[in-house]
């Protein structure tokens, strides 16, 4: 087992099976371990720990699953052989945690993805995301749903995710947003879809050290949206130091490089706040760099952009809400 030759799906699940809490599975430095369907880990207060490789090799079942308490993953790529098309599934995710407490991610490489390459959904709460580096995923490179709460995410590197870097996405079908997460120092960078950093409704939601190169959308997406997607607003939403250049390149998509939209009537964005937001090289064609926009029958409330520094690029602000829903100042342009 180990050698890259065979399919090694079911001594691995009983290798995972066999833990007892306290134990560690060590994945030897070297070794690659073909896996051609889900992988799950049940067992409570386990360690999965070193810098060998888990490789899918059947993309609609490629998914490592984490559904116990207290999980610890340290140190593993989590590889896609090859992938043919976006995927949606549960089971297409690479590494997804399930309903539970105090599961730890970190110094974990995902290398390619038919879905989401990290995927946090309903109720998992206290969870921390630490030094992950994704890439090359279909769908998002961190994907934060459902009612999660309680989390952190430090220090994320996602190159050319297929739609946003890092999101949290609360939809009203699940009844609550996602609440209280800090995503710190996120890198993200040339996307191929979506935004860099988005919060699409959620509560408490806070974003500090921010880099962005090359998004396909908006940089920074703060937002409600309406139909198909229909989600909660995003309220108490903060983004504290960002930097981001060469933002939205999909000529295809207006949103220039900070976007705050409100698209779900009755939802509306409220105590958006951003502060020391570097601006650069935005395509020129974007409607504006900087955007608070609504549709019709939608508003946002209390947004405040405050020490934003905007640099070449078409025009620097636009705003269709009343002059009352906004606040900026120490702008440099």
């Amino acid at each position: 087992m180990g050698d890259g030759s065979t399919d090694d799906t079911a001594a691995l699940q009983r290798a995972l099976d066999a833990l007892r809490p306290g134990q560690t599975l060590d994945i030897a430095a070297g070794k690659v371990y073909r896996h051609s369907d889900i992988l799950t880990v049940r067992q409570p207060d386990v360690s999965i720990s070193g810098s060998g490789t888990f490789l899918a090799t059947n993309e609609d079942r490629s998914e490592v699953l984490l559904d116990a308490d207290r999980v610890v993953v340290d140190g593993p790529t989590f590889k896609m052989q090859s992938t043919t098309r976006r995927g949606e599934t549960f089971e297409q995710m690479k590494l997804r945690l399930a309903d539970h407490t105090g599961i730890v991610v970190r110094n974990v490489v995902i290398d390619g993805s038919s879905a989401a390459g990290v995927y946090v959904g309903s109720g998992v709460s206290n969870f921390l995301l630490e030094n992950l580096q994704v890439r090359d995923t279909r769908a998002d490179g961190i994907h934060i749903t459902g009612t999660a709460h309680d989390g952190v995410v430090r220090k994320p590197v996602v190159d050319r995710a297929g739609d946003d870097g890092v999101a949290v996405v609360s939809y009203l079908e699940d009844k609550e947003p996602v609440r209280r997460v800090m995503v710190e120092s996120p890198t993200v960078r040339n996307s191929t879809g979506g935004r860099g950093v988005s919060v699409v409704g959620g509560e408490d939601i806070t974003y500090t050290d921010v880099n962005v190169l090359a998004s396909s959308s908006a940089a920074v997406y703060i937002a409600s949206e309406g139909s198909p997607y229909y989600t909660f607003a995003p309220e108490r939403v903060k983004v504290v130091g960002a930097t981001l250049v060469d933002s939205n390149t999909a000529a295809s998509v207006d949103h220039g490089a900070f976007l705050v939209y409100a698209g779900n009537p009755g939802h509306p964005p409220s105590d958006i706040s951003a502060s020391d937001v570097t601006i650069r090289g935005t395509r020129p064609g974007a409607s504006s760099q900087v955007g608070v926009r609504a549709d019709p029958s939608c508003t946002a409330e209390r947004v405040t952009l405050t020490d934003f520094t905007v640099e070449g690029g078409g025009k620097a602000f636009l705003a269709n809400v009343p002059a009352s829903s906004y606040t900026r100042s120490g702008w440099k342009v």
